[in-house]
């Protein structure tokens, strides 16, 4: 009789034990959803942390701590949260309510891939949630545009690398022609000085002969007797031989009359 009594004062020790101990968890959730209500994230968090350690696998601790971490912008700590939450229950509508805020904080930290299949993944569950229908919408879109970004940005990428290939290509070019200009240059500058020497050896010899011209010129006008002069000469000769012509003829010769021009 005695030992009857003593098993039913265990297991009611027991029963009070686990009474106690869920409503500890209940409070500590309720407490945390108070807090949650006035937006005191932080304390908030820290009940439902209290929740999650008091009963790792209830799934409105692990579920209610990641909408607070969601809150505080903490989306990896939030995800996994969700993740455990989703596994921890077997009723579809809070399967699809986990996988949809999982799928939140995919897309919040930009991962749509994995914000599109959390939300189809939910979809099946809730086929008419329209709001998990809204963000799968935006989810694609936010892909599509990431998508044309991307392309955007290699096709802007290969034409800066086609434009710099094509700057160094002209350089090289422009490079090329001032090489053969020079080249051309001291070719034509070095052909016209050989050209100028040859020139300066005529230039002198060209300068040689109006110099030895006008010394013959001078000469000759040197040399020129006037007009005047020449005529005196020549009618001085004249009559010289008329004067020899009459010696040789002397006596034998008829006179002739003198001249009357003076004898030079």
């Amino acid at each position: 009789m005695l030992k009857k009594y003593l098993t039913y004062f265990i297991f009611l020790f027991l029963g009070l034990l686990s009474f106690n101990a869920q409503e500890s968890l209940n409070t500590l959730i309720y407490k945390g959803n108070r807090s949650f209500d006035k937006k005191n994230y932080d304390n908030a968090s820290s009940m439902f942390f209290d929740a999650v350690k008091k009963k790792n696998d209830d799934f409105g601790a692990h579920y209610n701590l990641a909408n607070t971490l969601y809150k505080k912008k903490m989306y990896d700590q939030a995800a996994s949260e969700y993740q455990k939450a989703q596994k921890l229950t077997k009723n579809s509508d809070e399967k699809a309510a986990s996988l949809y805020n999982l799928g939140n904080t995919y897309l919040q930290n930009g991962n749509t891939d994995k914000a599109i299949n959390s939300y189809k993944s939910a979809l099946k569950l809730d086929a008419d949630n329209k709001a998990i229908l809204k963000n799968l919408q935006i989810a694609m879109k936010k892909k599509d545009q990431k998508q044309q970004n991307q392309q955007q940005n290699n096709q802007n990428q290969q034409n800066q690398n086609n434009q710099n290939q094509n700057n160094q290509d002209q350089k090289n070019k422009d490079g090329d022609n001032k090489n053969k200009d020079e080249k051309n240059n001291n070719s034509k500058n070095q052909e016209n000085g050989n050209q100028g020497n040859q020139n300066k050896g005529n230039g002198n010899q060209g300068n040689k002969l109006p110099n030895q011209q006008e010394k013959n010129n001078q000469q000759n006008q040197g040399n020129k007797i006037p007009k005047d002069v020449q005529k005196l000469i020549l009618e001085r000769s004249a009559n010289q031989e008329k004067e020899t012509a009459r010696k040789l003829l002397n006596k034998d010769a008829f006179s002739l009359p003198e001249s009357n021009e003076k004898d030079w």
